[in-house]
């Protein structure tokens, strides 16, 4: 059977074919038109790097890495308030409050308290930040930094009749994570000085925020820094100033080192005619 093709169909097919060549030829012509401007505009231009939206970004989105890149920008065209990469630390995990577009630059004024990160945001869910006063002991000096782990000891009178007065010491809570030391929620200051506070802030469970407010009320809490690579519990016994003597007390001697005598050769020839003693 005979097919005979409709010319204006070829025709019609031949116009669409030609028609998308041109669209795309004279895309193509654009883009390339407007790299070789943004090329030229740059030329000689002083270029800084911004903080930008990868992707369409909502109002309430969190900051995170995946959310943002790096691009960038004449610095002439650049907007002052624009976040570099080096501030990005300082702006993570804190929420937009007003929806960017992709490939905008982020501004300090686009964040949810213009750029000063909302501290309740690193909380872990189900996690509470509790601070409380603590004194030059319980601050290891000064050299707590927000990021650091510690072990809370809770110290006790007793108040029995059988030891009134004596000292108990409990290991109260281990692997404890430092939020902030007072103000601070850098690992340290802009000049790497030693800073001073009077109180921390610590990531604790609602339980174990009750039981640290009980331990203040009735006793001390002092703060142990620990390596931040050892996760094993601090499950040593509580210890009193009577089992404290009581395990002195009980420490053998060191036992005397035995060993050989020292030979003095007498004679100096070696043979058998020499004396040893």
């Amino acid at each position: 059977m005979n097919y005979r093709i409709n010319r204006n169909w070829v025709l019609v097919a031949a116009a669409v074919s030609l028609g998308l060549l041109a669209a795309y030829l004279g895309n193509k012509a654009v883009q390339d038109r407007m790299a070789q401007l943004d090329e030229e505009a740059q030329r000689g231009q002083e270029m800084v790097e911004v903080v930008v939206a990868n992707r369409d970004l909502g109002k309430g989105d969190i900051l995170v890495s995946e959310v943002l890149a790096v691009r960038k920008m004449p610095k002439q065209y650049t907007h002052a308030s624009a976040v570099p990469p080096a501030a990005f630390a300082n702006i993570e995990k804190a929420r937009l409050q007003v929806p960017i577009k992709r490939g905008e630059a982020l501004l300090q004024a686009h964040i949810d308290g213009l750029g000063q990160r909302v501290f309740s945001t690193i909380l872990q869910k189900g996690m509470r930040a509790l601070t409380f006063e603590v004194d030059e002991i319980s601050s290891t000096a000064g050299m707590l930094r927000p990021g650091d782990r510690v072990d809370l000891i809770y110290s006790v009178k007793s108040h029995g009749p059988t030891t009134p007065g004596e000292w108990f010491i409990y290991p109260l809570l281990s692997n404890v994570s430092v939020m902030a030391t007072g103000q601070s929620v850098a690992k340290q200051d802009a000049k790497g000085a030693e800073r001073r506070y009077t109180n921390v802030t610590m990531e604790v469970s609602p339980v174990d925020a009750n039981r640290i407010l009980l331990a203040k009320s009735s006793g001390e809490v002092t703060a142990i820094l620990r390596n931040p690579d050892d996760e094993t519990k601090n499950d040593s016994p509580v210890l009193t100033p009577a089992a404290l003597m009581a395990g002195l007390q009980k420490k053998p001697a060191p036992a005397p080192v035995m060993g050989r005598g020292i030979e003095f050769m007498i004679g100096g020839s070696g043979g058998s005619s020499g004396e040893t003693r």
